[in-house]
């Protein structure tokens, strides 16, 4: 295992938002992750790879983009997902803006830009972007049910519990309001976070579509048996202007009966599924705030 690297702020005026891209190091998907980043239309920006117990190979994999902008942050496996390692990082960034990214997803390439006017235009603190689900075996779906189940009696508990941190942009002076990520939580730390930042700040959402997620429920596990990650067949397409007008021209139509039917089984199989560690996250949760964890809040003075 590679030995913990200290994190020291970088002073840089010129860095306008700061990513923070996780990883364990072991998702085919992260090089394209990474791509889709520094492929930003706004490019001011610094994209932080957290190493939540990564071997050399994945470090030397960052590396190997030779982009100053990217900076590799190595730390030993974390409880969890590592939310605590997160929080290391955080801790020194200069803002004034905080995105987020994952190792399997990516980002339209105007992603950044416009959740940045967004907070701008608006004096929001958080700004949520719409997703577009990718479904196995590269099936778009645009209309993703945390946006646009606005009206549905669940849409309340749809959009907390599928509202991930990629979603997500917001002010860095954010965490002196809300606190950090809990790093007593070993999953769900993404909506618990998001939920508590809702609470405490002013959040406007975006009902544009910027992200491709590929949905967990779909693709882990079926990696091993394709020749690339799917990723890779997007990553032309999300800088493609062309491609991304189109795609957005399908979220605007309205959803058929097929759609919301694929969305409420999978609502429902990841309910299932997920029941023990919801309660699990709940037990998580409580026993954190009765032990008044560092963690959470965490704020900064």
């Amino acid at each position: 295992m590679p030995p913990m690297k200290v994190f020291r702020p970088v002073a840089n005026d010129d860095v306008t938002v700061d990513v923070v891209l996780p990883t364990p190091g072991q998702r085919p998907s992260l090089g394209c992750a990474i791509e889709s980043v520094l492929n930003q239309t706004h490019d001011s920006l610094r994209l932080h790879v957290v190493g939540d117990g990564c071997g050399p190979e994945t470090e030397a994999a960052v590396a190997a983009f030779g982009d100053p902008r990217v900076r590799f942050h190595a730390f030993p496996k974390g409880r969890g997902f590592g939310y605590a390692n997160r929080n290391v990082v955080l801790r020194g960034l200069a803002g004034p803006y905080v995105a987020y990214m994952t190792d399997d997803d990516l980002l339209l390439s105007d992603h950044l830009e416009i959740a940045i006017r967004e907070l701008g235009a608006s004096g929001a603190d958080l700004v949520a972007l719409r997703p577009c689900a990718v479904h196995y075996p590269d099936t778009l779906d645009p209309h993703f049910f945390a946006f646009t189940w606005q009206h549905f009696p669940g849409a309340r508990i749809l959009r907390r519990w599928f509202m991930g941190s990629i979603n997500c942009v917001h002010r860095l002076d954010l965490f002196r309001r809300v606190g950090y990520w809990n790093g007593a939580l070993s999953r769900f730390g993404d909506r618990e976070f998001y939920n508590r930042a809702r609470r405490g700040a002013r959040t406007r959402y975006v009902d544009r579509v910027t992200i491709l997620r590929f949905y967990a429920l779909h693709w882990d596990g079926r990696y091993a048996a394709l020749d690339r990650p799917p990723q890779a067949r997007y990553l032309e397409r999300v800088g493609d202007p062309a491609w991304i007008d189109a795609l957005r021209r399908a979220a605007e139509q309205r959803p058929g009966w097929s759609s919301r039917r694929r969305q409420l089984g999978d609502f429902l199989r990841f309910g299932l599924a997920s029941g023990p560690r919801f309660a699990r996250f709940w037990l998580e949760q409580l026993a954190s705030r009765r032990r008044l964890a560092p963690s959470l809040p965490d704020a900064a003075p």
